[in-house]
């Protein structure tokens, strides 16, 4: 699978946004960096985009509503929602994730001229993401612990439930002092709280820290660069939250917008189907050349033992005719194909032989040849036995009316 490039867009709108390339697991292929949009697309290609905008213009909220089927709960949840939404729910995009093990569904709401302001930035820098999400989305719940998220100018808050909310920077203290007021607090008292900032957010705060260690269970403080980017990125890739590409926003993807990532596998696979081909071919070729082969010997057997049969157009098949037709050899087997071309080739080299009669059984031929001289019948002898394949003995040669008459029997080496 192709790399992701998550993208963190700025709180203030105006800022540099952050990026960080990772992959299938979430683990950072690229240093963090900062700046434009378009800095960012030229690091873009052939990666899955997604955008993490920020918590503030997301609101998280959950959701009872007993409907099921995706289209009639985005239909029905607006009027759900109505009474705990401050804007009318026309000018509102709602997105939903997968229900939790309570059966609550959890539910994210933009205003969506926000949503599309967003997006046609992102679409000028020619950045066009797949996925789209709160930040707060990427700050993972911790159980019995309450999360704190601090950068330039908000604080997201994660419950251990997965709840999250979100403040201004300003109100730091103060929330702090809400949720942790005193020692004597049972239920605070036996929180944890993890907080995410900066080395300059540490060191601005360390009043409020020295105060909240004495007004919760634990603290502790993990300092990010870069605003944390690399942390966000590779918890949004493992526990992805909600993508706010929904309904109307939903990307319209056609087959080559898919084609960076799976374009190692398609190269592959073209690779192999080439590879088929080429290997189908060349068993073609030797095919073909085996059957060249076995009609050159045919032809060299049919002008010896059946002389008005030479010249046929199809020498096998003629041979295959006449040989099974006189009941003397079942020619379908593996040893006489063979030996047929090895006999053909040994006739070439051995001028003089004629082929009387032939007769194949239980793998062995039986041959009764014409020749000028023993010499002939043992250089035909020979030929066979360098086949290496086919052993020949002569079992006779007695003088006949001014010609040898032999019968020689082949048979293959081993047997």
């Amino acid at each position: 699978m192709a790399e992701t490039l998550v993208i963190q867009l700025p709180a203030d709108g105006s800022g540099d946004a952050a990026w960080i390339s990772v992959d299938a697991m979430g683990a950072g292929t690229s240093q963090p960096q900062q700046g434009t949009l378009e800095q960012a697309a030229a690091v873009a290609a052939d990666k899955q985009l997604a955008v993490l905008l920020p918590s503030a213009v997301v609101l998280r909220l959950q959701s009872n509503l007993p409907l099921k089927g995706y289209t009639k709960i985005l239909q029905a949840l607006p009027f759900a929602l109505e009474d705990q939404l401050a804007q009318d729910v026309d000018v509102l995009h709602f997105a939903i994730g997968e229900r939790n093990t309570q059966g609550l569904l959890p539910v994210a709401v933009v205003e969506e001229k926000r949503l599309r302001n967003y997006l046609q930035q992102l679409e000028t820098a020619r950045l066009f993401p797949t996925l789209v999400y709160a930040e707060s989305d990427a700050i993972l719940p911790v159980p019995a612990t309450t999360v704190v998220w601090i950068n330039n100018s908000e604080i997201i808050i994660r419950q251990p439930d997965g709840t999250s909310s979100v403040s201004d920077i300003e109100e730091l203290e103060t929330i702090m002092s809400l949720k942790f007021p005193t020692p004597s607090d049972t239920s605070a008292a036996n929180n944890n709280v993890l907080i995410y900032c900066s080395a300059e957010a540490n060191n601005a705060h360390q009043e409020l820290w020295e105060s909240l260690r004495n007004r919760a269970q634990s603290l502790d403080i993990k300092l990010v660069s870069n605003r944390g980017i690399g942390k966000l990125a590779g918890a949004i890739i493992n526990k992805p939250g909600i993508n706010l590409l929904q309904g109307q926003f939903s990307v319209k993807t056609d087959l080559f917008s898919w084609w960076p990532f799976w374009r190692n596998a398609a190269i592959l696979l073209l690779a192999a189907g080439i590879m088929s081909v080429v290997s189908d071919a060349a068993a073609l070729f030797q095919l073909k050349q085996k059957e060249a082969q076995l009609d050159t010997a045919a032809e060299r057997i049919l002008s010896d033992t059946f002389p008005s049969a030479a010249g046929a157009a199809d020498p096998w098949g003629q041979l295959q005719s006449r040989l099974q037709g006189s009941g003397t050899i079942s020619v379908g087997e593996p040893d006489f194909i063979d030996a047929l071309v090895v006999l053909a080739e040994a006739l070439d080299k051995s001028s003089d032989i004629k082929v009387d009669a032939l007769n194949f059984r239980s793998g062995i031929i039986d041959l009764r040849l014409e020749a000028p001289a023993v010499k002939n019948i043992d250089a035909f002898r020979q030929a066979i036995n360098d086949s290496g394949r086919f052993s020949a003995t002569i079992q006779s040669a007695n003088p006949t009316d001014n010609v040898i008459k032999g019968r020689v029997q082949v048979k293959a080496q081993g047997r």
